[in-house]
Order: C-alpha cells, then sequence, then structure tokens
C-alpha cells in the first residue's frame, strides 16, 4: 500500500487510445487497487478541462485540495481519496 503518487499528464502524445482522459482513467484503476490515498497530478487545461478533471476524481473517491496553476500554464491538483 502507497501513501501518495505523482502522474503527470502533460506530455501524453494524443490519439484515441493515448488520450490524457483514457490514460488517466487507467491509472486511477490501478491506483485505487494499490490503495493509493494520495494523489499529485500535473495536467494541460486543453487536454482535460479542469471540471472535467475533478469530476472524474470525484467519481472514484478522490476529492480535489489543492489546485495550483504552474508556470508553464498547466495545472497541478492534489487529490485524497475519501475513507
Amino acid at each position: 500500500m502507497q501513501d501518495s503518487r505523482e502522474v503527470d499528464l502533460r506530455n501524453t502524445p494524443v490519439s484515441c487510445t493515448s488520450h490524457p482522459v483514457i490514460k488517466l482513467r487507467s491509472i486511477i484503476d490501478s491506483l485505487i487497487k494499490e490503495g493509493v490515498n494520495e494523489v499529485k497530478i500535473f495536467f494541460k487545461v486543453e487536454d482535460i478541462p479542469e471540471g472535467i478533471m475533478k469530476l472524474i476524481l470525484s467519481k472514484n473517491g478522490y476529492i480535489v485540495e489543492e489546485s495550483k496553476k504552474l508556470d508553464d500554464g498547466s495545472l497541478m491538483f492534489i487529490a485524497k481519496r475519501r475513507v
């Protein structure tokens, strides 16, 4: 069981099977299986709008506790799993 993990979706090539949303869904599935309580996610708003990211996380039991805009224009969310 791991307490926290970092996921960087900023440099994902855009194709049907590797789109950041598809990648995020499979990553979240593995985080849940591994019992990860906190995840730090880096992503571009052009790839995954902020509201969609929050929705995907909340549907999987994670609540965004911190949001930060980075210098390159991307966002960083820290989300914790609801117990």
